[in-house]
C-alpha cells in the first residue's frame, strides 16, 4: 500500500503556492494537515479521505482509503534553523516517569504509517517550505525509547549526545516531547519537494482577488 508520492508532490506544491498568495502567515500544522486534506481528496476523492480538524486522537491526523486498506497519516509542521528542524510532539504529562513516556512514545509510532511534514525555513526576502516524508520509526529509533539513551536535567529530559538527533522532554511545557533533527538525518528519497516563495509576495492574492471584484 503506497502512495504516488510523485503525483503528491507536484499538486501539494501548488497548493503550498496557492495557500501562500492568501495569508502573510506562514503555513503551519492545522494549515498544513489542510492542505495534505486537500491533495488527498483530489487524488482519491472525498469519500476516501478522513480529516476532522477537531480530532483529539493521538498520532492519525489523516486516514486515506486504499485498496480496501487504511493509511494511517501523522502531519507535522516544523521550522528550520541552523540547519535544524524543530518540531514539537506528545505532552506526556499523563505518565509519571521516563519509561512510561518513553513507552507511549513508542507504541503512538506503531499507530500509524508515515510522517508527513512541512518545515519552513524563513530567510530574508525568501520563505522555503520542505515536505518530508518519512516512516513513523524514523521519529521513534529503538535508541530513543531506550531510557538508558536520556538524562534528567533541571528543565525536564533530554536525550544524551551521539545520536541522530537531539530530543527533550520540556517539564514546563506539559512535559512535552520537542525534536531538534538535522535536515541531512533525512534521505533524498525521504525528502518529497521543496517549494521557495518571496516573502513580497505573501498574501498578495487576497488583494488581487479584491481588484478583480471591485473594478
Amino acid at each position: 500500500m503506497r502512495l504516488d508520492i510523485q503525483k503528491f508532490s507536484k499538486i501539494v506544491q501548488e497548493l503550498i503556492r496557492f495557500k501562500s498568495g492568501t495569508t502573510k502567515v506562514p503555513i503551519r500544522a492545522g494549515s498544513w494537515e489542510e492542505l495534505i486534506w486537500a491533495t488527498l481528496v483530489f487524488m482519491f476523492g472525498d469519500e476516501k479521505v478522513y480529516w476532522d480538524p477537531q480530532s483529539h486522537e493521538k498520532s492519525v491526523d489523516i486516514k486515506v482509503k486504499m485498496n480496501g486498506d487504511i493509511l494511517r497519516i501523522s502531519a507535522k509542521a516544523g521550522e528550520i534553523k541552523n540547519n535544524k528542524i524543530a518540531i514539537s510532539s506528545y505532552r506526556l504529562t499523563t505518565f509519571d516517569n521516563l519509561e512510561d513516556k518513553l513507552s507511549f512514545i513508542r507504541d503512538q509510532h506503531n499507530s500509524f504509517d508515515f510522517y508527513l511534514i512541512c518545515a519552513r525555513e524563513i530567510k530574508k526576502d525568501t520563505i522555503s517550505y520542505y515536505v518530508i516524508k518519512v516512516p513513523s520509526d524514523r521519529l521513534a529509533p529503538t535508541w530513543l525509547t531506550d531510557k538508558n539513551n536520556w538524562a534528567k536535567t533541571k528543565f525536564g529530559y533530554e536525550l544524551k549526545e551521539g545520536f541522530g538527533f537531539n530530543a527533550r522532554i520540556v517539564f514546563k511545557m506539559s512535559h512535552q516531547l520537542w525534536y531538534s533533527i538535522p535536515v541531512d538525518y533525512f534521505s533524498h528519497e525521504e525528502m518529497v519537494t521543496k517549494v521557495t516563495i518571496p516573502l513580497e509576495e505573501l498574501g498578495k492574492g487576497l488583494v488581487e482577488f479584491l481588484k478583480s471584484r471591485f473594478k
